[in-house]
């Protein structure tokens, strides 16, 4: 589990990143409140300066009952003080032992007069900066107890004038370069997304986005690098499917402190998201997603090719049939996600490993390209038409079935018979309720390697995208208690 101050942190984030946002004052003001409570409580959950403040206290108190009996005024009996106040303690207990150091202090203070000697009024002084320097910590930036990472500390910010000067370097011949919008933007995994429009001499008016690595990465898939998504983009462009058109990688950190790729803005907005749309696709549109997701399980793959080697697809070319490509993904593909993540394996997830791979599907079919998040969130419409389908890091080469059992709930509209039988109508392929259900189980097994890597990340990196705490604290919970009634749904269906 993340520590309480890294959880503080990511909270924080969320605060200074909306206050720098909005223009309401009196939000402002409210968020600027928080940010002071939050801090308060980071800085109670690292016990350094309290456990220092106690002894330096202490200390204290001693030499104040002892000037003072020397002086003839020997105060009242102190009430007994603690001698386990350590770092495992929580902040209740620091703070009741600080009261009850006050209240033996005031005794000493009583017993001594600053007017009647220069010792005295020493004494009290420095008493008086012990006690100040816990109102001073509460001004102090509360920072994680755990250093930054080398990558993290050679990061910097993508920001407008960032880009700019990396464009002016990259392309001098743009004469007049002027970036007009520069917006970041909600999507992908483990990319950062940024659209921007320039305007040049040469160009005119370009509107284009940025996706770019970070240092935090939910899930080590293939198309997690994006000199890996940038080749898979080209590949389905070249095969006519509508992405946005991949113009330039830039895979030396230097410019932007992250590789990146930059493409087209492709045109077209979401129709809903991950968990369906409040609206009723047209018969229209409802053919051009469902003709899109046929058109893309019907591409050909050829090792050969070098866009193919370049991409991530190309691990999974030496599998040809679906039960070949499923076994390698139980067997290689899940295990080497979680080695490359550093999490430990629970009982749960352990037992769902162990089934998956116990249980492969028979089927000879050649495996298809999976987007493997083929929902309304990651694509864009135009004029009741597919334009773009986003965001390719999840893809690889697998059962239909993988891609089937997430988009039909998406879409909302056919029910899952349906689905497969116009799959099977237009595709000739018959996918089987227990591919189905396998399929579910490998998804489920996925998010539940995702989520403790994002625990992981939010207590080991103060920036860690939002996304991870939803992803931790939200989705790992629905994941984590579907395992049970996948593996009998599963079992049922294979037995049928």
């Amino acid at each position: 589990m993340p520590r309480n101050i890294q959880m503080l942190k990511q909270v924080r984030n969320v605060t200074t990143a909306v206050n720098q946002t909005t223009i309401d004052p009196e939000h402002k003001a409210l968020l600027s409140v928080a940010d002071l409570y939050l801090n308060e409580l980071m800085l109670q959950d690292a016990p350094a300066f309290y456990l220092d403040f106690l002894k330096r206290g202490k200390a204290l108190l001693a030499e104040g009952r002892s000037l003072a009996t020397r002086l003839g005024k020997k105060p009242a009996e102190p009430v007994a003080l603690r001698n386990d106040i350590d770092a495992e303690k929580r902040i209740e207990v620091v703070n009741a032992e600080i009261e009850a150091l006050y209240d033996c202090m005031l005794e000493v203070v009583k017993a001594i007069d600053e007017s009647r000697s220069a010792e005295e009024k020493d004494y009290l002084v420095r008493m008086t900066q012990w006690e100040c320097s816990l109102y001073k910590h509460r001004l102090e930036q509360a920072a994680s107890t755990q250093a930054a990472s080398t990558r993290e500390e050679q990061a910097k910010p993508i920001t407008q004038v960032v880009l700019q000067a990396y464009l002016e370097k990259k392309f001098p011949n743009w004469k007049g370069l002027k970036i007009n919008k520069f917006v970041t933007l909600d999507g992908g995994i483990s990319k950062k997304t940024i659209f921007f429009e320039t305007e040049d001499e040469v160009n005119g008016r370009q509107e284009l986005v940025l996706r770019a690595e970070q240092p935090v990465n939910l899930l080590h898939l293939g198309g997690c690098k994006v000199a890996k998504e940038f080749y898979m983009i080209q590949l389905m462009f070249r095969a006519g499917m509508p992405v946005p058109e991949a113009l330039w990688l830039e895979e030396d950190p230097s410019h932007l402190g992250h590789p990146f790729l930059v493409s087209r803005k492709a045109e077209g907005k979401t129709f809903g998201g991950t968990l369906g749309s409040s609206n009723t696709p047209s018969d229209e549109l409802l053919e051009s997603i469902m003709s899109t997701l046929f058109q893309m399980h019907d591409i050909k793959i050829d090792p050969a090719d070098p866009l193919v080697q370049k991409s991530h697809l190309m691990e999974w070319t030496p599998h040809k049939t679906v039960r070949d490509s499923t076994r390698y993904g139980v067997l290689e593909w899940l295990p080497n996600m979680i080695q490359l993540a550093g999490i430990k394996v629970s009982p749960q997830l352990m037992r769902c490993l162990r089934w998956l791979e116990k249980n492969v599907p028979d089927c000879d079919e050649p495996p298809v390209v999976l987007h493997y998040d083929y929902c309304y969130n990651n694509i864009l419409v135009q004029n009741n038409t597919v334009s773009a389908i986003l965001d390719w890091e999840t893809s690889f080469l697998g059962d239909p079935a993988g891609d089937i059992h997430h988009t039909q709930p998406n879409l909302g509209v056919y029910s899952m018979p349906e689905f497969l039988k116009v799959y099977k109508v237009r595709t000739g392929r018959e996918v089987t309720p227990y591919r189905l259900a396998y399929s579910e189980l490998m998804r489920v097994a996925i998010n539940n390697i995702a989520g403790p890597v994002a625990l992981q990340a939010i207590d080991n990196n103060d920036h860690a995208p939002l996304h991870m705490g939803v992803m931790a604290f939200k989705y790992m919970p629905i994941f984590g208690s579907k395992v049970d009634e996948l593996i009998a749904a599963a079992e049922k269906a294979k037995g049928r």
